[in-house]
Formats: structure tokens, C-alpha cells, sequence
């Protein structure tokens, strides 16, 4: 005598579908780092007073003592510096340049460096301070 087995459709179980889901985003989110820019080690110098400026449209450029320029953690020679501001201008017109220099700098090199922004016609510039305790 033969047995009739019926086929049973394949089917995937999917009720625990949703948890391992959830464990994997909670998972990535706490084992994800987030990269800050770091720029060059720079002292800067103080102020009497001090302005906050908008995070939005802002470019970080460091001038360190010894004459190296960063552009937003890439160094790059003080020549480069106005075809990149001018590329960075270009994709956003209302870019903010904040200048983080050291306070031993020699100005003769940070006024090279402002005539490359002015020769890429970036005007917004601010120069990056820390504010006096007391």
C-alpha cells in the first residue's frame, strides 16, 4: 500500500526576522566611529572676546609654524592653496574659511596664504581664536 504525502509549499520563517534586524542596527550604531577633523596641532592665540560662526558652508584650513597648510585634514603646499579654494568656492558660493594658525606663525606666510584666498575670491574668512579666562 503506497502513502500519499502531500508537498508542503518551502517557506522561509520570518517571525524572528525583525529582531536579528534590530540587534544588527543597534549593533552598528554603537561600533560605528565617527572621524572628526583633526588637523595640524596648532596653538592658538587667545582673545579678549569671541564669535561663534555657522558649522554650514564652513571649510577648517590650519597653518602650522613650521609653514605647513592643511585644507580640511589634507596638507598641501601654500601654493596649492587658491586652486582648491577656488574648486571649493565654485561647488559652494557661500563657503566660510576658518583659519586656525598657530600664534608663533610668521605672518609673512599667513598673508601668502590670505593672498591665495584672495586670488581665489574667498572673502568669507574668519580667524579662529580661543576666548581669555578670567
Amino acid at each position: 500500500m503506497r502513502l500519499k504525502r502531500e508537498k508542503l509549499p518551502a517557506t522561509i520563517p520570518t517571525c524572528s526576522m525583525a529582531d536579528i534586524a534590530f540587534l544588527l542596527l543597534v549593533f552598528f550604531m554603537v561600533s560605528t566611529v565617527f572621524r572628526a577633523e583633526t588637523g595640524l596641532k596648532v596653538i592658538i592665540p587667545q582673545a579678549e572676546a569671541a564669535k561663534k560662526i555657522p558649522t554650514k558652508n564652513l571649510t577648517h584650513v590650519w597653518i602650522a609654524m613650521n609653514g605647513i597648510v592643511s585644507i580640511d585634514d589634507a596638507l598641501i603646499t601654500k601654493d596649492k592653496v587658491s586652486p582648491i579654494m577656488n574648486r571649493k568656492r565654485q561647488i559652494n558660493p557661500d563657503i566660510i574659511v576658518s583659519v586656525r594658525c598657530d600664534k608663533s606663525t610668521n605672518y609673512g606666510l599667513v598673508e601668502d596664504v590670505f593672498d591665495q584666498f584672495v586670488e581665489a575670491n574667498v572673502l568669507k574668512i574668519s580667524l579662529a581664536t580661543t576666548k581669555k579666562r578670567g
